[in-house]
């Protein structure tokens, strides 16, 4: 690459480095990139180095390098100045069915492959879920990641499910079969919202729908659970109807007409 003014060429070579990492399988070690990146060994050691000292990057036991929560963190901060009307728009929704439903209510938004929480309200019980600000997760698993993965388009669908192997298994009841997960996504589009049983806490359970722009693209989604003694069928049931109206009343504010 020819030379550009006010360029730090170093610095450009270390944050290519960190890209690498946006692909499967996301953990390289030193020997994986020097075949992949046209790099020198040494430079792409010190970025290596660069990037652990910064925090973005971790050393795991076997010698490769894997991201750390740090990029969570950006994420989270791209997505609050990017989607701020989401969260304004959706604050009094979120604040109604918090007082509806007395469990701890969520809202996502999408960025890239990952739901990032942007704005909660806790439950006022003391056994309680928790989503912290800034959490991102990918989309197979959870209220809200099934619920946006389910309104996503065909080629999404097939991108996630070609690489559920790739993905964590949160619990016992988390489905990284591609069939059943193609199934589920199928019954939750025709439903309208999704149903996290256990699949991505072992001890909750909730429901989650979509949030579209002006546009009709998902932009986001809002979810409502709680601990699965306290989160019985009917309560899932009623829970659904609440979902569906709130995300389609801030969906409507967004100016979507679907």
């Amino acid at each position: 690459m020819a030379a550009e003014p006010y360029v730090i060429q170093s610095a450009y070579r270390t944050l290519q480095v960190l890209l690498e990492f946006r692909t499967p399988p996301h953990r390289y070690s030193l020997a994986d990139l020097t075949s992949t990146m046209d790099s020198e060994k040494g430079q792409l050691y010190r970025s290596l180095k660069t990037l652990e000292k910064a925090g973005f990057l971790r050393v795991d036991s076997d010698n490769r390098f894997s991201l750390t929560p740090v990029v969570n963190a950006l994420s989270a901060a791209f997505a609050g100045t990017h989607h701020v009307s989401v969260v304004e728009v959706a604050t009094p929704f979120l604040d109604q069915l918090a007082q509806q439903t007395s469990e701890s209510v969520n809202l996502f938004v999408l960025s890239g492959d990952q739901a990032v929480c942007v704005d909660n309200r806790e439950s006022p019980h003391q056994v309680r879920l928790a989503s912290p600000l800034g959490i991102s997760a990918p989309l197979h698993a959870g209220a809200v990641p099934k619920a946006m993965l389910a309104h996503l388009p065909e080629t999404t669908w097939t991108r996630v499910l070609e690489r559920l192997d790739e993905l964590p298994r949160y619990t016992e009841s988390t489905e990284l079969d591609a069939c059943r997960l193609r199934a589920e996504l199928e019954a939750i589009r025709e439903r309208g919202y999704s149903i996290s049983d256990e699949d991505y806490d072992a001890s909750a359970r909730g429901v989650g729908a979509p949030i579209f722009d002006a546009f009709g693209h998902v932009v986001g989604g809002v979810s409502v659970g709680g601990p699965s003694f306290r989160v019985d069928d009917a309560t899932l049931d009623r829970f659904g109807r609440l979902i569906t109206g709130v995300a389609r009343a801030i969906s409507k504010a967004l100016g979507y007409s679907g």
